[in-house]
């Protein structure tokens, strides 16, 4: 019984997530309450409450859902002789997750475009914040193992070509979420992505 009981609590816990995506997607974050969630939901808000303490708990849970996996990141420049094939094929990987995972693109779309980081909601910069100086942080390592192996162009410095790469990376999946039908984000991911590393790759001699 009480193993039945957990099931459903966990049901109801990803129908409320499901249901704030489309909410949100529909209506924008700042536009969209828990009361607005838990009619489109057909639960009541103390059924929202007990799951989630207020509108903040179950936006960072619905990111949670989609974390880019920086510990795979870390896994792939730690076993890949090139660390710059690395960072290609793993962001390779990330611009088709967006495009073929209608639940990331959903929640991206929302990250992106749909939520004002003003009020209630600005204590996300925090989070988003960290999340972006993690990766940093983990492909400035990549660019300087680059380095120590002769791979990286005379002159680059690892910090800025990280910053470079995950700006590349954000404006990409931000401009496209915008926009998809301007262009096919997953044939073009591993050429768009050549181009900027061929430009930071030392060349044979």
């Amino acid at each position: 019984m009480v193993r039945r009981t957990k099931a459903e609590a966990e049901q109801t816990r990803s129908l409320i997530l499901d249901t704030a995506e489309k909410v949100f997607s529909e209506k924008g974050v700042s536009r969209t309450s828990l009361a607005d969630i838990a009619q489109a939901a057909g639960l009541t808000r103390g059924a929202i409450y007990w799951h989630f303490a207020n509108k903040v708990d179950l936006f960072e849970a619905m990111l949670e859902r989609i974390e880019l996996p920086i510990e795979s990141l870390q896994a792939d420049i730690a076993e890949q002789a090139d660390p710059l094939t690395a960072l290609r094929d793993f962001w390779v990987r990330a611009f088709h997750e967006v495009v073929d995972d209608e639940q990331v693109r959903c929640v991206l779309s929302i990250m992106f475009h749909k939520c004002e980081y003003v009020d209630e909601m600005s204590v996300l910069l925090h989070r988003r914040d960290h999340t972006c100086c993690s990766l940093v942080e983990v492909m400035t390592q990549a660019f300087e193992k680059a380095r120590r192996q002769g791979l990286l162009a005379a002159g680059v410095e690892p910090g800025l070509a990280a910053l470079a790469l995950r700006n590349f990376v954000l404006g990409t999946v931000s401009d496209w979420l915008f926009a998809p039908q301007h262009y096919d984000l997953k044939s073009l991911a591993e050429p768009l992505l050549e181009l900027l590393l061929r430009g930071l790759r030392a060349q044979p001699r």
